[in-house]
């Protein structure tokens, strides 16, 4: 249902005298699931955090995968009041029984943070977070809060060509750009 000014409500339940919704006027994003997957970018590279504690993406062997499965990402799923059709989600994953948060820079990059993942983010941009819109069935994209039309991507890191680097890609809406395709499995 949407209220008066277009923004969709969640219906709760309904008396003889009322109906009741959701909070209407609360802005910013309300915890709402976790869930654990593989992230990986369209060539088949899976986004890991790697021994120095940085984002990469790299092949690995289905034993890998089967072997580590504590390197799928949480994806922690919020609900927010205002992007139509996306979902505000924050990425991370464990070491060393610490949350590592996948973040964005003033730099426009992607780093590594960590820190205690909240239920209630009152801003309606975070470094964490990021808007996600599914593209086709397990495929999306990642529009960050803070730096808007600015999307998680992948490119080739140019040491090591078995490797992808983690970054934020200016992306228009209409482009087409599969460096900005997240594949969730």
């Amino acid at each position: 249902m949407a209220a008066n000014n277009s923004n969709f409500v969640t219906f709760l339940h309904a008396t003889e005298t009322a109906f009741y919704f959701e909070e209407l006027d609360k802005d910013g994003f309300l915890y709402k699931s976790d869930f654990q997957k593989w992230i990986k970018s369209k060539d088949n590279k899976f986004l890991i955090l790697n021994e120095s504690a940085e984002f990469q993406c790299q092949n690995l062997s289905i034993q890998e995968q089967e072997y580590y499965p504590e390197n799928k990402l949480h994806v922690c799923v919020y609900k927010n009041s205002d992007k139509m059709g996306k979902m505000g989600v924050i990425l991370y994953t464990c070491k060393d029984q610490k949350k590592v948060v996948l973040c964005c820079s003033d730099k426009l990059e992607i780093h590594p943070v960590e820190m205690d993942i909240s239920h209630d983010i009152a801003e309606k941009a975070h470094k964490a977070l990021f808007y996600l819109e599914r593209i086709t069935e397990g495929c999306y994209l990642l529009e960050s809060s803070l730096y808007p039309s600015m999307f998680l991507a992948f490119e080739p890191d140019s040491n090591n060509q078995t490797l992808n680097k983690v970054i934020l890609r200016h992306k228009e809406y209409d482009d087409v750009d599969e460096t900005c395709h997240v594949i969730m499995s």
